[in-house]
């Protein structure tokens, strides 16, 4: 019984990892959407993006009736895109210069070989 314990406690520890990997490719992701979004505003085509998406989202909305899963899943996506949207605007507001100091006080976070 005690290995059957510990065959599953290393299964959850693996899918706590492989969660922690998820979540670390979606927010990375969620910050190289920021910066095109910055990048595309520059240019001025942002509000065009963001209305496409939207109204994409909304029609999905409309359209799914009785789907109320549906409904749903696309009410969460529009969420995550106005989540996005919320992002990109501070990533806009940062500094360009990387916090050191706030890095170091990081649990998990290796040092870059140059810093002391």
């Amino acid at each position: 019984m005690k290995n059957v314990v510990l065959s599953m406690l290393a299964k959850i520890s693996n899918i706590d990892a492989n969660m922690k990997q998820l979540t670390a490719r979606v927010e990375a992701q969620s910050l190289l959407i920021s910066a095109l979004v910055l990048a595309v505003s520059k240019q001025g085509g942002v509000t065009e993006m963001i209305e496409s998406a939207n109204k994409a989202i909304n029609t999905v909305i409309d359209s799914a009736e009785s789907d109320e899963i549906l409904k749903s899943d696309a009410a969460i996506l529009l969420s995550e895109l106005q989540s996005l949207l919320t992002i990109s605007a501070a990533v806009e507001g940062a500094d360009e210069e990387v916090n050191h100091e706030g890095l170091h006080a990081l649990q998990g976070v290796a040092p870059l070989k140059n810093d002391s």
